[in-house]
This record gives C-alpha cells, structure tokens and sequence, in this order.
C-alpha cells in the first residue's frame, strides 16, 4: 500500500473519503432568451437577470420601434410573464441591427454655473452654485428660461464674493420688475478656461465658445441613449490653508497647515485677496511633509500673501463629479451612476477614463481628441449648469434584425453575440426567442439544443395563425429537443395600456420553472394556470385540440367557463419518435445525462480497474434511487426503476487497452396521465369507479 511520507516523530491527520463520490443535480430552470430590447450589451457574456425590474434596469421594459420590428418587440413581454410565472433566472444575448447606432455627445469646458436661491428685484448680491474660476472683475450674465421663454439679463461685473457662502456682489443691480428664479436660471461666465502663467486669462466674454473637453458614447446602440443626462458638480477632495509666514524666500514648495486629501497631479486653486490676480491655478508635483509642491515657475516670497480685508490664503484641490442618468420612458425605472472625485489627469483611482470605463451607461469616445488642456477650466460644464444630453445619432436601426443577426457570430476569445453567446453558458436548460418566428432563427434555437443534448426550446406560433396555418407552421420540426404552444396570449401594452398579442414563450417557460420547483422536471408542465395574462388570441375548443394535439402542438385553453382559468393543455414535444413524444421524459433525460456527466468527471484518468467499477456504479446508484424517491421514475422497488451495469460485460479487453470505461445506464421514466378514463359499470350494490 502506498503510504505518505513520515519522516518525524508525531502525530499526522489524514482526510479520506468514505462512500462513492456523490453525484449533484443540475439545474433544469436556468433559461437563456435571445431577442431585441431597448437597450443593454450586446456583445460578450449574456447577463443573468433574476427579476423584472433587474431586466429593466438593464435591458429596458417594452418598446416600438415601429412596424419593421412588429415581430421584433415581445422579449420585455416574455421576460415579465417568465417571472410572474414562477421563473427566477434568465441570461439575455440581445440582438442589435446592423443600421442601430449609439448616442454621442461632446462636453465643453468653461465655467457655467446656476443660482442657489433666486435672485430678487434690485439685488445687488447672487448665491452661485460655484464660484471655481470667479473672481472680482469676472462678468456674469443670468439666462432664466421659463414656459418656453428666454429672458437674459445685462452683463454684471463681480465687485466681490464671500469664499465661505458663495455669494458674490454684483453691479449693476439686477432690474426692479423681476425675479430671477433659480431652478429656471443658468449662469453664464466669461471664464473660457485659457491657462496663462497659472491664471486665468478671461477672452470672449460671455458668449464665447467654450473649449472641449472630452466625447461620451452611450454604451450601446439605440435610441434611448439621446436621453442619457451626464451632470456635473464641482468637489474639492483637499482644503487648507497656506502658512504664508513661512514662505520667506522663492521656492515651488508651500507649506500648509494639513496636506489630508491633495496628491500628486492635483489641480489646486489659490485664493488669496481681492486685488490682482486673486486666484492661481497650479498642479502639484509631489506631497513632502506639511508641504506641496507645485510645478512652474518658484513663488516668489510674500507673492501669496492674504491681502486685506482676506486674512488667510486658501487651498484647494479641483475635481469634478459626474452624474450619468437613464429612465425608461415606459416603466420610469431610473438608472443613475455617479463618479466622484474626477480630473483630467491621469490620476490613478480619478482619472475619468479608467472610471467612467465601469459605466454601464457610457463610455469615453475614442474618436473625441483628447483634451487641449487639463487644468480646471476644461473640466466640463454643461450649457445649462446642470447637465448635457447625449443626443446626437443613437438610433434603433431602420430594419429589424435577420436570421445571421440572432445566430450571432465570435467577435473575440470568449467574446460572442447572439446564440453563440447563450451557446457558451453551460447552465442553459431551456432556450427560447420570443416572438420571432423566422424559420432560420427557430431551426438555429432548434440545432443548439439537439447539438448540445443540454437544453429544450420552447417555439411560438406565427401571429393570427388559423389552424392549418399552425399545423404547417409546426411540420418544419420534427425534434424531440423542443415542443410549440399555440395560440399567442394577451397582456396589457405597457407602452398604450390597450390589450396586444404576444408571443407565449415566456410565460410557459416561467410556467417550466415553476413547476420544476414545486414538483420536480418529471412532472409534465401542463394542466398549469398561466399568470400575467389577459387573454388568448384565439380560442381553442376541445374539438379542435383533438386536431392539434396528436400532431404535437401543445394548445393553451380558456378554461374560465369551469371556473379553471387559462391553462396550459399539452404536453408534447415536436417529435415522431415516440419514446420522446412527452416533454417531461426528454428534460427527464436531459437532466439525468447532464448530471451524470457533470458528477463523474473525476473518472477520467482514474485507474480502470474493479475497484473503480464498483464506485462509479455505486455513485450513480446512489443518485438515481434518490431520483426514484422523488417520483421521477416508475417501479414500486428500485430495481424496476433502474439499473447500472459496469463490469467485464460492459468493457472487453480492447475498451480497457484504449482506455475506455463503459457504464449502461437503464432508466424507467414515469409519463403523464395524459388521458385519464373513467369506467364506470353497475352492480347490484351500487356503482364502481376504476381510473385507468
């Protein structure tokens, strides 16, 4: 026996195992979904969504792009009705046209800022937002736009400001017959943001462009990225104060009274009197000590003095913070990412690259040259003080997807879209794209699943199908990996609150889940009330299911006359292989062999001799009888269940010398009572009831 090695006196704990390696089940509910929505990724991983609201979040609710994508629009639908039927995790691939395009917008830099309180007749004082880059002699202007109208005012000079309150003095007074109000009042400057000699130097007045800054791209094509709203706020992560007393000779060093909050590459603002220049606009190179110092030419000393009445020189860093929002017009589900604590340069942790690369709204335009500059007057700055709109050129495309759209294709290692995205999470169970009906997407969904033997596709029906119509719809398939429900079932259009038709994919899918959870896969998921609905597209009469039934075409019944509801009334999968016909048996079967496949990987590479025969059977043993416990398989023993073959009449000599271990597998799955009879005869005592 091979024994470790002991080369000390001691004591040594071992771990061994005792019993056959256990064998877990998968999961059976996991559903992928693949289809157009309002907006999300298209590209890479799917995204795993576990509610409506998380799929709204991300994706958008319901939409109309217009009659081209008429068959194009029932995914948010599916989803809705997947949850509200007990289903509990989805991966969406969403699917793109080629024509779609993503929003761009192009911040400016300069100072526009609004007011904090409203400005009253004959005030000759303004409360401002910020006063970063204002200074006496600065010139103001007030545009106040309310009901559709514009009034602006004079050009006010700034005669002085309160660095404590923001509030700045101003002439001329404001006029005598109106009141400037805040929330409708931006706040225009003559700061255009030219850096010179590390101050500002003022060109242009007010209505001069500003300079740009940097390009935002929505994350993803569509329309809905013109309303994205990226607002800008002003923070400092460092203040202090100067010890001007110290700085007695020329140097690029200033001390100060606590260094908490400034680094290296930090734009800092220096506010030291209300007479020339007032304000300086350096960076710092390096943090030493109780001092800062600062790139350009030395200070000379005395030269950043308070002057009178200012007592103290003042120091602060400069960021911006930027609010990137997005709300569903449809559900009004805001989405709102805020970065905090930002600049220009490339600062780790702030520079607004590396952290607007975590947005799930936006992204930096590469095509957008840099910034000409860095310092604080080309941080952006919205033309309104508030915020800019991303509203030029998203578009939701001018034709819906094709067939090779949903069929996706490899953009990159690991990196996919379409049905080859969905292909690559192997927890799928059930698959499905609900609404389209395109032969070439359903047979795509179609030749996964039967490829991969992991997951089942539920198809729907074309839209207003007839009965033969339907039944010519449905011989395109002949698989036993998917089953087809007719007809299409109705909910309220999120979008006009009127009655629409959509696809039924959805809801029998969260049916699937439900059922999986409270019963077990062995369970035929029929005879089931269908949530979230308000009604089916048309009604199906039993004699008519008695056409559509034997043909594998699973009908959904208003049963309401029998106090019954809508139901789901079949259970059949889109086959002519009879040991398949039930849709039970084959997710049964999926299951099981996806189980044992994943349960018996230590196998590989084990040593191929009657001691591993004997756990694998075992182990497998083991696993199936607690199938059995659960209901899944017939017998009242659970020989008459199943058995499991594996030894010398499984492998020959030749299967062991290539390295192949052989198990058989037998299993007795349980079908639904699809057609329960009832016969009922007389006899002298009465009558007898026997169920069949």
């Amino acid at each position: 026996m091979l024994m470790p090695e002991y080369l000390a006196p001691g004591v040594y704990v071992e771990e061994i195992s005792s019993g056959p390696p256990p064998i877990a089940g998968v999961g059976t509910t996991t559903t992928g979904m693949i289809g157009v929505t309002r907006r999300g990724p298209a590209e890479g991983p799917p995204t795993l969504v576990t509610s409506y609201a998380e799929f709204v979040r991300t994706f958008g609710g319901a939409f109309d792009f217009g009659p081209a994508f008429a068959e194009h629009r029932d995914l948010p639908d599916a989803v809705r009705g997947f949850f509200a039927n007990g289903g509990r995790r989805i991966y969406i691939s969403r699917v793109v046209p080629t024509s779609a395009t993503a929003a761009l917008g192009t911040l400016h830099g300069g100072v526009i800022t609004r007011l904090a309180s409203d400005a009253l007749p004959e005030a000759t004082t303004l409360t401002l937002a910020t006063t970063r880059g204002l200074r006496v002699g600065s010139v103001l202007r007030l545009v106040m736009e309310k009901n559709g109208v514009e009034e602006d005012s004079a050009n006010l000079t700034i005669t002085d400001y309160d660095r404590d309150t923001g509030i700045v003095t101003i002439t001329p007074e404001l006029p005598a017959d109106k009141t400037w109000e805040a929330r409708y009042t931006r706040v225009l400057t003559n700061v255009k943001g030219v850096a010179n000699n590390g101050q500002v130097s003022e060109l242009g007045g007010t209505t001069s462009a500003k300079p740009d800054t940097f390009g935002l791209v929505a994350s993803s094509q569509g329309s809905w990225g013109n309303q994205i709203r990226v607002g800008v706020d002003y923070k400092s992560a460092g203040r202090s104060v100067v010890r001007h007393t110290l700085m007695t000779t020329a140097s690029p060093s200033i001390p100060v009274v606590s260094t908490a909050g400034f680094y290296p590459g930090a734009w800092v603002e220096v506010s030291f009197g209300t007479a020339e220049p007032q304000k300086v606009y350096r960076k710092v190179e390096r943090v030493v000590d109780q001092a800062l110092v600062l790139d350009g030419p030395d200070i000379a000393a005395g030269a950043w003095d308070p002057a009178a009445p200012i007592t103290e020189t003042r120091i602060a860093t400069c960021e911006f913070d930027l609010t990137v929002s997005w709300s569903d017009p449809v559900e009004h589900t805001p989405v709102t990412e805020r970065f905090t604590g930002l600049t220009l340069e490339k600062v780790p942790g702030r520079y607004y690259v590396d952290q607007l690369a975590g947005s799930a709204l936006v992204q930096v335009d590469s095509t957008v040259a840099d910034p000409a500059g860095t310092h604080p007057f080309f941080f952006p700055s919205p033309a309104d003080g508030l915020a800019d709109t991303l509203n030029t050129q998203g578009t939701d495309g001018t034709a819906a997807p094709i067939a090779s759209d949903y069929r996706g294709k490899e953009v990159a290692p690991n990196d996919a879209t379409g049905l080859l995205a969905l292909e690559k999470v192997d927890e799928i169970a059930l698959l499905a794209a609900p609404g389209v009906i395109d032969a070439a997407v359903q047979g795509a969904l179609v030749e996964q699943a039967t490829r991969l033997m992991d997951r089942f596709v539920v198809l729907d029906p074309p839209s207003s199908a007839s009965l033969p119509i339907v039944q010519t719809y449905a011989d395109k398939f002949d698989t036993r990996y998917a089953a087809l429900y007719y007809p299409r079932v109705v909910v309220s259009d999120p979008v006009t609150g009127a009655p629409r038709v959509v696809a039924p994919s959805g809801h029998v899918l969260g049916i699937y889940a439900r059922v999986d959870n409270t019963r077990g896969v062995h369970k035929a998921p029929a005879n089931e009330v269908i949530l979230g609905i308000t009604g089916l597209e048309q009604t199906i009469t039993k004699g008519q299911q008695e056409i559509l039934n034997p043909r594998g075409i699973n009908v959904l019944r208003d049963l309401r006359a029998d106090r019954r509801g809508f139901r789901v009334y079949g259970a059949r999968c889109r086959t002519s292989e009879q040991d398949w016909i039930y849709v039970n048996v084959r997710r049964l079967f999926i299951f099981l062999e996806e189980s044992l496949d994943e349960g018996t990987q230590w196998v590989v590479f084990e040593p191929n001799d009657y001691r591993l025969w004997q756990r694998v059977k075992d182990s497998i043993s083991i696993f199936l009888e607690g199938v059995w416990r659960d209901g899944a398989l017939m017998g009242e023993k659970k020989e008459e269940a199943f058995f499991v073959t594996c030894d010398r009449s499984t492998m020959a000599d030749d299967d062991i010398l290539g390295g192949r271990f052989v198990v058989e597998i037998g299993i007795c799955p349980v079908r639904p009572a699809e057609f329960v009879i009832l016969r009922i005869g007389q006899w002298l005592g009465g009558s007898s009831v026997a169920e069949l």
